[in-house]
């Protein structure tokens, strides 16, 4: 199974933190869902606000593209918390992911 690495473009001293296929697929859901123009697909934004939020609440909300007036709400993995409290105890908000 491929797996992906998260590299911090503002902490360039941290080493970067492994993720699955699965988990890379799924960054969008943590963004602030604003579009940051990167000018690349492989780099995200996770606001420290936003991350400290969802690790708080541990459920994340999806709406979808067929009834946007309803949202489900999701139960974060233990993948994804550890990417998210890795995140916010670096104080992490800029990312770029590549192939491991």
């Amino acid at each position: 199974m491929t797996k992906y690495h998260v590299i911090p473009l503002d902490k360039i001293e941290i080493a970067p933190y492994e993720i699955s296929a699965t988990l890379r697929n799924q960054l969008q859901y943590f963004t602030d869902g604003k579009i940051h123009d990167t000018g690349n697909s492989d780099e995200f934004v996770f606001p420290i606000a936003r991350t400290t939020e969802l690790l708080e609440d541990g459920v994340f909300y999806v709406v979808s593209p067929l009834d946007d007036q309803n949202q489900a709400e999701i139960e974060i993995t233990e993948e994804q918390e550890d990417l998210l409290e890795w995140l916010v105890s670096n104080r992490i908000e800029e990312v770029r992911i590549t192939e491991a």
